[in-house]
């Protein structure tokens, strides 16, 4: 195998527009493939994840290391550079929250830093980031799209990128400072895009099961994370939200959420929600329905076969193309063999009145993935102490009263 270093020259990151929960920034490495700061456990799960669990997770792409550059005037660059290389297949690596001199393996080598047809960047979604006197952090963006927070004491509007992403840059900054004192570079994992297939992706994330804390939390850590799920619906029906964008082909603008609504939310204000996530403004798109719930029977089936899996504090993304368009082949085709499956084909056409409707999709993309694995564990991951049997009945649990509510919905 070639070095790395000969093959891919530095990459400028730029902010990952969708984000819409977590408590890590999300960058895009390009357009297909983002990248996180680096958890060791988190990298130890995609290195060893069952085969069967690949369909319903991002594709892992390899580790860079990436250095954070500030000019006089307070603009902030993220630069990426390919990991170092030694043998390590099995070994946690370091990350930007503990020692990032560590190395990686072969395994660990970028895939997409060896494919030099994938463009660096996109030049439609580039932006500049600015570290403000305030604190405060400014992204600009060279697209129109407007993200409209419309939570209660938060509602705003943002160009370009999701509220939740410029509040995630900056702590992702605050962060790097720390490292770049002594000049070091801090370990990403590189992770597929799984909206890079979606023109305008309505995104719902979801924290799923009863249970949020690790084995390892402290007890103060895990008083805090049973008093949210007790106050939340994660204790009545298995998951809560943590953040949601819907597309409005209407206004061309997207509806956010962030997860202190989720937290607010009740059963009956968590349906409501639901029923938003799948209106566009014109209509309810119940054509994406029978595709959510066929998915996420299908990932139930499969957790049940996981013995010894907890996916504490993870989440689960529900996505659908929300762009309408009188031509199939504009919402654009899957780029993973993992991808979307199909519910339709969204046209737009005017009425007698002139008024511009929305009409049911045929052939519209859906994709339904876990994320966030920090905290999860299973027999053989890192010597844990703690073995649980039987699959993750909590997470099932959510599962179940997802597939429930969506039937309700549609009915």
């Amino acid at each position: 195998m070639p070095e790395v270093n000969n093959v891919m020259d530095p990459v400028q990151l730029q902010p990952f527009s969708h984000q819409v929960g977590g408590s890590t920034s999300v960058m895009s490495f390009n357009d297909t493939t983002l990248c996180k700061p680096l958890n060791p456990r988190e990298h130890y799960f995609y290195l060893n994840m069952p085969k069967s669990l690949k369909e319903f997770t991002p594709e892992y792409r390899g580790l860079i290391e990436v250095k954070l550059q500030e000019d006089s005037d307070g603009y902030i660059t993220y630069m990426g550079y390919p990991s170092d290389t030694s043998d390590h297949k099995k070994s946690p690596v370091s990350s930007c929250r503990s020692s990032p001199e560590s190395s990686s393996s072969d395994q660990d080598i970028p895939v997409i830093l060896r494919d030099k047809k994938k463009k660096d960047s996109d030049p439609d979604t580039s932006a500049s980031i600015r570290l403000l006197r305030s604190g405060s952090v400014e992204v600009s963006t060279q697209t129109n799209t407007i993200f409209h927070a419309v939570d209660p004491g938060k509602s705003g509007k943002t160009s370009g990128v999701n509220p939740w992403s410029v509040k995630c840059q900056k702590r992702l900054i605050s962060q790097m400072k720390k490292i770049d004192k002594d000049s070091k570079k801090c370990k990403f994992i590189l992770l597929e895009n799984v909206a890079a297939k979606f023109q305008n992706p309505c995104v719902l994330d979801m924290k799923m099961g009863t249970r949020q804390h690790g084995d390892d939390a402290t007890e103060e850590k895990k008083q805090r994370f049973m008093k949210k799920c007790q106050t939340s619906t994660s204790s009545i029906i298995g998951s809560r939200l943590c953040g949601m964008q819907v597309y409005q082909a209407k206004t061309g603008k997207y509806i956010c959420h962030n997860k202190y609504y989720g937290r607010s939310l009740t059963l009956e204000g968590f349906k409501q929600t639901l029923h938003q996530f799948l209106h566009n403004g014109y209509e309810l798109r119940t054509d994406v329905i029978d595709g959510i719930i066929s998915q996420l029977q299908k990932l139930s089936y499969i957790l049940t076969e996981q013995d010894t899996f907890r996916f504490y504090s993870s989440s689960l993304l529900l996505m659908y193309e929300g762009h309408c368009s009188q031509n199939d082949n504009d919402i654009g085709q899957s780029s993973s063999s993992n991808g979307p499956i199909k519910g339709g084909n969204c046209n737009c056409d005017n009425n007698q009145k002139g008024d511009k409707q929305c009409h049911r999709p045929d052939n519209c993309k859906i994709d339904i993935r876990m994320i966030d694995f920090a905290h999860s564990t299973h027999i053989g991951i890192q010597d844990d102490k703690t073995v649980h049997n039987g699959p993750d009945s909590g997470y099932l649990f959510g599962l179940r009263h997802l597939i429930d509510l969506f039937t309700e919905i549609k009915k």
